[in-house]
């Protein structure tokens, strides 16, 4: 079947794609749009997944990273992510060299490892669940305070009369 340049810009309109992929696209489909759409939405789905999957890897990688600085007896006085060491050497250059080396001086050991317990995932869920709680929280006390300014005894209570 021939495939019209009408079909192709709707196509192209429709999902986002370049002239040469609507066209194969529609070509496969016998000149079918909605077939055409369904295929093209799935393939971008499947990249999209791909990006945001790599994403997600990285940034697990990188929280993954701790920095601890242990004294000569062996008592943690440091143990942090290395992003915040790097966020604080960005913006307080001075005293994070002077703490290294201060940490240097005194035979502190520094060790930066990987720890296995940190996960985005993990994060997104206790940031939601804590969300949630605050939710149900405001929504309790909204409506305690609706219940309370609805008391017939309050509204005498709160009157000033100035005679």
């Amino acid at each position: 079947m021939k495939v019209t340049l009408e079909q192709i810009d709707e196509l192209r309109n429709r999902v986002n794609v370049s002239y040469e992929e609507a066209k194969r696209t529609l070509e496969k489909n016998d000149g079918d749009l909605i077939k055409s759409i369904i295929e093209l939405e799935k393939k971008k789905g499947r990249k999209n997944e791909k990006h945001h999957g790599s994403f997600t890897v990285a940034v697990n990688k990188v929280l993954a990273l701790r920095m601890s600085i242990k004294n000569k007896d062996g008592n943690t006085v440091l143990n942090m992510p290395v992003v915040v060491i790097l966020a604080a050497f960005l913006m307080a250059f001075w005293v994070v060299i002077f703490g290294l080396v201060l940490a240097i001086l005194t035979s502190c050991k520094i060790n930066i490892y990987k720890d296995k317990g940190i996960n985005v995932n993990n994060i997104k869920k206790n940031m939601q669940e804590t969300v949630d709680k605050i939710k149900d929280k405001s929504e309790e006390i909204f409506k305690d305070d609706e219940e309370e300014s609805t008391d017939p005894q309050d509204e005498s209570e709160n009157e000033i009369i100035i005679e």
